[in-house]
Formats: C-alpha cells, sequence, structure tokens
C-alpha cells in the first residue's frame, strides 16, 4: 500500500505546474518525501543507511540546481548570445560538420559539438545544463527530468591554451550529448554555459539547438511569381505542403505550428504560421503575405585566414601592441545595381587559420573595421552589420555609428581568423526585423537557404515537440 500511495504521489507531483518555480519545489518537495517514507519504513539500519545515501545525493543535487534553474527568473534571454565580454568564437554544430545548423535526430548516435574561447590565461572548469523551450524559444513548463536522462548539469572539461597567438586566450570544447546527459524527447532546447550558479553575472553563453523526431515529410517550392503581384521579381514566396500521419483528428489549426528561417536570421523568422488548408494528413501553407520574405543579396564576404597577406575585401592589415587589426575596403550600397551570381555561406562564418596551423589554438584575434558609404546619418533607425559573425545579433556590438569625415557608417568586431559573410541593415525604433533592401538590394535571383520547422503538441500535453526540420535552398 506504501508503495502504491508513493507512486499517486508520484504522479501529482510530476504534474504540470503553473511556473518553474512551482515545478521545481514540487520536484524537490517529492524527493524530500522518499526520505522521510524510507526512513519510517521497517528497513534495518543497513538498508536505511544506503537508502537515506542514495536518495541524500540526487536530494543535495537537485536543490543546488532548483535554486538556480527553476526557482527564480532565468539571468538570460533565450537566444545565442555571449554574456562576458571574454567570450568569443561561439560554434555549435553538428561533430565535424561546421557549416550545418545544430539540429540532432533523437535517439539516433550523433552529437553536437560546442567550442568557445575565454580571453585571457586562466583556465576555469565551466558548468552548463539544456533547457527545452517551446516553438517561440520560451522555457517549456516541464521538469529537468522529464527532458534529461541522466545529470541535470555537467563539466566542460576539455580546454587547452591559445600558442604563439598575440591574444591569449583558452579554448574549449565540447562533444553533446555525453553519457552524462542526454535530452529525452525532441522540441527546441538551449544550452547554457556557466561558472559555479546559473545566476546573473556567471553566466557565460547561451546557445540554441534543436532535436528532431523525424514524423513529417516537408516539402517547400518557391514560385517564380508570387500571388502578390507587386512582389514580382524581388521578393520570395515559399509554398509549403506538410504530410503528417492522422493529424486531421488531433485539431492541426492549433496543434500544429510552423517557423520558417531565412539564412540562419531570427529577426526576420516567422512563427506560429498555421495551415491554409487541411486536406486528410496533408497540411498546406499557401498565402500571399505570410510566407514572403525580401529576396535580398548574396551576402558580402572576407577572407582572414591569414595575416601574412590581404585578400581581396582586405584594404591593409597592420599589427597593434596587443592585436591585429584587419580594415576592410569601403563598401558601397548596392539598391540599384543588378544581381550578380556570387556563392556565399548563407551569413554563416568558417572559423580556419592557415593550413600549417591548429586553429582551435593558433588562430589569433584581429580588430575587424567596416565602413559602409553612406550619404547622411539616418534621421531614423540604426545601421547594423548582420551575420554569422555576431550570431546574428542586433545589439550594441552589430551597431554602426556615423563618421561625417568618412561619410559613412562605421564599425568593429573582434574575430578570430576564419572567413567571413555579411551584410548591411537598417533597424527602425519598435522592429524586430531589420530591413536589408535599402542597402542590399532585394531580388528574386538571389539564393537564399531556408528552414522549415514543424511543431506538434499533443492534446494533454504541455510543450512542443519538433516533428519536421528541412533546409532547401531557394533555386536548386
Amino acid at each position: 500500500m506504501l508503495a502504491v500511495d508513493i507512486d499517486q504521489l508520484l504522479l501529482c507531483l510530476l504534474l504540470p505546474r503553473n511556473s518553474p518555480k512551482q515545478s521545481g519545489i514540487a520536484f524537490a518537495l517529492y524527493l524530500c518525501l522518499k526520505i522521510y517514507f524510507a526512513l519510517q519504513s521497517g528497513m534495518n539500519f543497513i538498508q536505511t543507511h544506503r537508502m537515506h545515501n542514495i536518495i541524500l545525493i540526487p536530494i543535495i543535487f537537485s536543490f543546488t540546481f532548483v535554486q538556480a534553474v527553476v526557482a527564480q527568473d532565468y539571468p538570460f534571454d533565450f537566444s545565442s548570445k555571449q554574456y562576458s565580454e571574454g567570450v568569443h568564437t561561439v560554434l555549435l554544430h553538428p561533430r565535424d560538420e561546421p557549416l550545418l545548423d545544430a539540429v540532432m535526430k533523437l535517439g539516433e548516435q550523433n552529437a553536437l559539438e560546442l567550442s568557445f574561447d575565454v580571453l585571457g590565461d586562466l583556465a576555469y572548469i565551466y558548468n552548463y545544463t539544456i533547457i527545452h523551450c517551446d516553438y517561440l524559444w520560451r522555457p517549456s513548463d516541464l521538469l529537468p527530468a522529464q527532458y534529461i536522462s541522466g545529470y541535470f548539469e555537467d563539466e566542460i572539461r576539455d580546454y587547452r591554451f591559445s600558442l604563439n597567438t598575440l591574444t591569449p586566450y583558452i579554448h574549449y570544447n565540447l562533444v553533446f550529448p555525453t553519457s552524462n546527459m542526454k535530452p529525452l524527447i525532441s522540441g527546441n532546447y538551449l544550452l547554457v554555459v556557466y561558472e559555479n550558479e546559473m545566476v546573473e553575472g556567471q553566466v557565460l553563453l547561451t546557445h540554441r539547438f534543436r532535436v528532431v523526431d523525424s514524423g513529417a515529410g516537408i516539402q517547400v517550392r518557391i514560385p517564380q511569381r508570387p500571388r502578390n503581384l507587386a512582389y514580382d521579381g524581388r521578393k520570395q514566396q515559399l509554398d509549403i505542403t506538410v504530410r503528417i500521419n492522422g493529424v486531421f483528428n488531433v485539431s492541426p489549426h492549433e496543434t500544429v505550428k510552423l517557423v520558417i528561417k531565412q539564412n540562419g536570421r531570427t529577426d526576420n523568422a516567422i512563427y506560429g504560421l498555421r495551415p491554409s488548408h487541411v486536406f486528410g494528413d496533408e497540411l498546406t501553407y499557401e498565402y500571399a503575405e505570410e510566407t514572403v520574405f525580401d529576396g535580398g543579396n548574396q551576402f558580402r564576404n572576407f577572407d582572414m585566414k591569414s595575416f601574412k597577406y590581404q585578400s581581396e575585401r582586405i584594404q591593409r592589415i597592420f599589427r597593434d601592441d596587443h592585436y591585429y587589426v584587419v580594415r576592410l575596403w569601403p563598401d558601397e550600397r548596392r539598391h540599384n545595381k543588378n544581381y550578380i551570381t556570387e556563392p556565399d555561406l548563407h551569413g554563416r562564418k568558417f572559423i580556419k587559420a592557415r593550413d600549417d596551423q591548429d586553429t582551435h589554438i593558433e588562430g589569433d584575434y584581429a580588430w575587424v573595421q567596416f565602413l559602409l558609404h553612406y550619404p547622411a546619418p539616418l534621421t531614423h533607425g540604426e545601421m547594423h552589420i548582420i551575420g554569422s559573425l555576431n550570431d546574428f545579433q542586433l545589439d550594441h556590438r552589430s551597431r554602426m555609428t556615423y563618421n561625417y569625415g568618412l561619410k559613412g557608417y562605421e564599425g568593429a568586431l573582434f574575430l578570430k581568423q576564419g572567413y567571413y559573410n555579411y551584410m548591411y541593415g537598417i533597424l527602425e525604433p519598435g522592429q524586430n526585423a531589420a530591413d536589408i533592401s535599402p542597402i542590399e538590394g532585394d531580388h528574386w535571383e538571389t539564393l537564399n537557404e531556408y528552414a522549415v520547422m514543424v511543431y506538434f503538441r499533443r492534446p494533454g500535453t504541455t510543450y512542443d515537440q519538433l516533428i519536421g526540420y528541412q533546409t532547401v535552398l531557394s533555386h536548386e
């Protein structure tokens, strides 16, 4: 009878709570009650002592984790971002595939690789954990035990000191998941790296990744003529078909959400799109406005894999006392120029030093100086540098300032040796998405990469599963 009562109590305590704080308290309370019932049972001293040790360890650990994770407001936003000025070159991708998105398949032997540099010459052992999120990147109403197999936090112990670099740093590396921590369910996840506790001032970085449990087939078509003829020759319209067995029986307009991302950008992503038509097990998304993106232009680029020579886009390289400086040739607006086909990495970066160097620890850093010729400062909005070189963040680092003497917008980013894509965009007040068309132009012919994600919330559950993930090029 006692076992039945404990099981019933466990079921009640693990029911979804209204807040992370309530969930954490319920989980900790359950573990405490386990100790109580174990000590009150008829076990002998040795059995009780063993049970006490077995349960006490997760109790102590859980209270520590609950205090930092679920019993307080998160000291970060749920985006890919660095919170310490000393953290640079954060990469998260499938192992040995640095140019692919951070996506792994549930239950398969595939791994993601995290790497980052911390400036300085003092090494520390950092902690990390993962947090399950809904399709809008808000924390899911789940206990860690419901989406993590193993420990709720683990350590990053793989690090190396930089070698023969002007800028000293420590390079950290983690291959995830490990035997200590694995995701249990599909969906969006946030990887959090921190020092001793996950509190304000100790969080180094956060980075998004996805776990997919493929159950949906996705087809994408980009017609040459959009439904809105005013967009002809400029915009790209996506017509999407999703096939899910049995979806007609679970109210697809409420349970299925579609997300579309262009070239890795998060500012102009489309979230929560509902199907325009449902035909049996087939959902279609055919809209005149909702699935339309700016065609834009190919990304600009520069190559600084070596500081010994100046590549095509580099005007000058010189060495300061503590770092290198790379000055790019001034950029011009392309809004009134014809489209030119030029291969790019769809906004990504490829970290690479010379062939005779170990990029991880021998790649050096430089302040890269940008200049965009512009006749006068904007009377509205801000000019930003856009790309993976700053994790597509529109913040103080990407924001440019107007130089009246040079008649243009200038900015600088501290970057590691490699090959980079970038472009410019204007962020209007009150807007989340930067407008690239006044600077880069707008062309239907542009070769853009789109990622389409299908999320499903099963009736009776409180989290979003990721049941489909597909990347396509606009003109294959």
